[in-house]
């Protein structure tokens, strides 16, 4: 069972720990850790913007991504909200057996 990361970011703290707290409580995601604030820049209706924002990434089992991923894109404030995923190329043994017995949904 692979250890999955996956990003997000949102314009305020509030939100940030919203999201956190849901994925946490569902048993969706093992750790969630709450970034920044940090700087945005990208092009969104032809116009540079500069956003303040913060950054959530999602620690979570391979088989609980798909739930995660409907749960923070219905919970996310944006409408087109940054979902990225990836796999953890190595976790230690230790954090993954955490993960693994972590409770989950």
């Amino acid at each position: 069972m692979m250890l999955m990361l996956a990003w997000t970011s949102v314009p305020t703290r509030a939100d940030a720990e919203r999201l956190a707290d849901a994925a946490i409580a569902a048993g969706l995601a093992v750790c969630v850790q709450i970034e920044g604030p940090i700087t945005s820049v990208y092009r969104w209706e032809s116009k540079i913007e500069h956003s303040q924002e913060f950054r959530l990434v999602l620690k979570c089992l391979e088989k609980q991504v798909s739930a995660l991923e409907s749960q923070m894109l219905a919970l996310h404030p944006y409408t087109t909200p940054e979902w990225i995923v990836i796999e953890a190329g190595h976790v230690s043994e230790k954090y993954l057996s955490w993960a693994r017995n972590n409770p989950q949904s």
